[in-house]
């Protein structure tokens, strides 16, 4: 049986083996609690210290910033959220916070908790081209808003928000912007200083490090309450034992993201224009969505006009080909193109592939005659329900 071809990597990334082999011994030998007053606590050090070094690397943070190592970025994101409450909503009465309606569940979900504490949560609309704009920041500002939460970049169309325009407004306003930057980290070229963000976060599954690991970016003038009380851990921002191997293989796979940033940029985006391009031109009717925008290198959204995505998502995963229309954290895609202007019918009949510096050529040209063939066929049957309901 063929090897089944993985184009999901925005739910999340195959581990790398050289940072599954980095948190072995701190799983086996080195097991100690850096908050140990002895040498198994005291030997750790070294190990984060070189770990942060890495998470520092690969968002540009400088000496005085804060990173917290999490279990998610939905943590992350909750923290960043909660704090906002705590350290601006409590002693100025700015109650006002703002998401996108494309945004993922935690920080919609994050917002709608705070309203049953007396605050007001905001949805910006996405435009005709898939983005949030820093017009429609700017309409949904007041002076009570607290606090932006954004998605650097969308999981599912793979469009890139324009940041630095919406940094720029958020500091004029006085404004905290948090970016959740899981699909963009280690995939852009971008100059940190131009996106002077509040706070950053992201989950390592989606740069090849273990599940259960992520970060919490803090710019070092920003007051950020605890979101998880009880110890000085992580200079008392974020309380509890944490995962060391979690931690030592994140910062290896940050290190590597960085060194394939190059990759992502050049070679796989050339591949995800070749599946785009073999696929528009074979399957008649069918459409990429947003190639004249900024897009992720790695990401794209494809309808099959006829056709339901969720049915052709089922008949891939038993060919073996791996996609996502959404779900779990993530919107459903046909929601997020239909608030993009999209027809319902053609905007439930896309799915999204997501590849990785792991894609490999051959797979993308499988991938993509298996893909032509399962649409031509869940077409065939369509027509012929069709023809069969006619004749009744």
């Amino acid at each position: 049986m063929p090897k089944p071809i993985y184009l999901d990597n925005n739910t999340t990334t195959c581990p790398s083996p050289q940072a599954v082999a980095k948190m072995v011994p701190f799983l086996t030998e080195r097991w100690g609690s850096p908050a140990a007053p002895h040498q198994m606590g005291q030997s750790l050090f070294p190990a984060i210290e070189d770990s942060l070094r890495g998470l520092y690397a690969l968002v540009g943070a400088k000496e005085h910033d804060t990173i917290l190592f999490t279990s998610s970025a939905a943590e992350g994101v909750n923290h960043a959220i909660l704090s906002t409450y705590f350290d601006v909503t409590i002693p100025t009465g700015k109650n006002q916070f703002i998401t996108s309606s494309i945004d993922e569940a935690p920080a919609m979900m994050a917002i709608n908790r705070l309203e049953k504490l007396s605050c007001l949560g905001k949805m910006v609309p996405a435009d005709h081209e898939g983005k949030i704009t820093p017009q429609a920041i700017a309409d949904a500002l007041n002076p009570r808003t607290a606090l932006i939460s954004l998605s650097w970049a969308n999981a599912l169309t793979g469009v890139i928000n324009p940041i630095q325009a919406i940094a720029a407004l958020c500091q004029e306003r006085g404004v905290r912007l948090h970016l959740e930057a899981s699909h963009a980290i280690g995939k852009l070229h971008t100059d940190w200083d131009d996106v002077p963000a509040h706070f950053l976060t992201f989950n390592g599954d989606s740069f090849h490090a273990p599940s259960g690991t992520g970060a919490l970016y803090i710019r070092g003038d920003v007051r950020c309450s605890p979101f998880i009380l009880g110890g000085s851990d992580q200079g008392g921002l974020r309380a509890g034992s944490y995962s060391i191997a979690g931690l030592v293989a994140l910062g290896q796979a940050a290190r590597e993201a960085l060194d394939a940033r190059d990759l992502m940029c050049t070679e796989i985006a050339r591949l995800r224009s070749k599946l785009e391009n073999t696929l528009t031109a074979s399957i008649p009717g069918s459409r990429a969505f947003f190639q004249d925008q900024e897009r992720l290198p790695h990401t794209t959204a494809i309808a099959f006009p006829g056709i339901l995505n969720e049915a052709l998502l089922y008949l891939l995963n038993r060919k073996g080909v791996y996609a996502s229309i959404g779900g779990g954290t993530h919107q459903q895609i046909g929601l997020i193109l239909m608030g993009s202007g999209i027809d319902e019918l053609t905007a439930r009949s896309a799915i999204s592939f997501s590849l990785s510096r792991e894609t490999t050529e051959d797979e993308v040209d499988r991938a993509a005659e298996i893909i032509i063939d399962a649409v031509k066929k869940l077409r065939h049957v369509s027509n012929q329900w069709i023809v069969a309901k006619e004749s009744q």
